[in-house]
């Protein structure tokens, strides 16, 4: 597949503008039957990821439940897993005794001091915006002070959700931490919770925009901080949000599996049918030679990722 925008003809009798461009069904299709795929055919968190996907896509939900309900019967009890599954059947219930029954899962996970699997449980905690403080709220203090720097932070992120006041209070040091934290991953956790969130202010995304920018690339955490700030735009200077699109997408052929993953998810927030060529290129296993194998779970990923990226976008073009 190598076009995938429409193009107005351009001729002596004709000089017309480009036409809207638009994902096309052939692409679209190839990209649902890849999720499908990477569901079936993986374990663990790559078939959480696909899982998700669909869930957010509105794509085969019963399908995803039924799966899940089987992942729950064989491995309930797995530490770290448990967690993922949990998650993506809160996601696929509509019942809300059921919905508030897998959250549950999780909250007792956190509140057990001695579970091998707190992290987890704090991070799906966050980005199911559910706060344990109410419940656990020793618990909740204990993680904020943990030796874990990465449990600390992920319990501070779900503690976002307590009140508005904690979550203005958290959203600014989760924007110093992103700049200043002494701990590279904590600085990118911290950046991914501001993409995650998207709710910076006009002003903040102006100051974040321009310290993503000034970011040396030789630290590792420029695309990282510029992705939160690709996606976090909501409006204003639409000259450095491209300016910001062209960084995080112009060295693509050179990136590892994560780093590709990390940039289809920025594009499935705020990319465009423009951006299909890089998406196919990843759902396709271009350009990989080298940065990792296609055959491997990390690739899988990467597929799963690109194929969110594609349908997600087809998702936002007008009908």
């Amino acid at each position: 597949m190598k076009l995938f925008v429409a193009i107005c003809t351009l001729s002596l009798l004709n000089l017309s503008c480009m036409q809207p461009c638009k994902i096309q069904d052939p692409l679209k299709e190839q990209a649902l039957t890849e999720l499908h795929a990477v569901l079936k055919n993986n374990t663990q968190w790559v078939k959480v990821h696909a899982a998700e996907y669909l869930v957010w896509l509105h794509k085969d939900m019963s399908e995803v439940q039924k799966i899940y309900q089987e992942e729950y019967r064989q491995y309930q009890n797995e530490p770290k897993y448990r967690i993922g599954i949990s998650r993506v059947l809160y996601q696929t219930e509509t019942d809300p005794a059921k919905k508030k029954a897998w959250l549950d899962k999780v909250l007792t996970v956190f509140g057990d001091t001695t579970s091998p699997d707190r992290i987890h449980a704090a991070e799906t905690l966050a980005k199911l915006k559910t706060s344990p403080a109410a419940l656990y709220p020793q618990a909740t203090d204990a993680s904020l002070q943990d030796t874990s720097r990465i449990l600390q932070t992920y319990t501070l992120w779900a503690t976002s959700y307590t009140s508005k006041e904690m979550e203005e209070k958290n959203k600014q040091a989760f924007i110093r931490m992103a700049f200043e934290d002494t701990d590279p991953i904590i600085r990118k956790i911290s950046a991914y919770v501001l993409l995650k969130s998207k709710d910076l202010t006009p002003e903040e995304w102006k100051a974040f925009a321009a310290k993503a920018l000034e970011e040396p690339a030789s630290g590792g955490l420029r695309n990282n901080l510029l992705q939160a700030a690709f996606v976090t735009y909501t409006g204003g200077d639409a000259t450095i949000h491209q300016k910001i699109k062209t960084e995080i997408t112009g060295n693509w052929k050179q990136f590892t599996a994560g780093e590709r993953i990390e940039l289809a998810q920025a594009l499935a927030e705020k990319g465009g049918c423009e951006d299909a060529a890089i998406l196919a290129a990843f759902l396709n296993n271009e350009e990989h030679d080298n940065l990792y194998d296609a055959k491997s779970s990390s690739g899988a990923d990467v597929r799963a990722a690109a194929a969110y990226a594609i349908l997600k976008i087809a998702g936002r073009e007008p009908k």
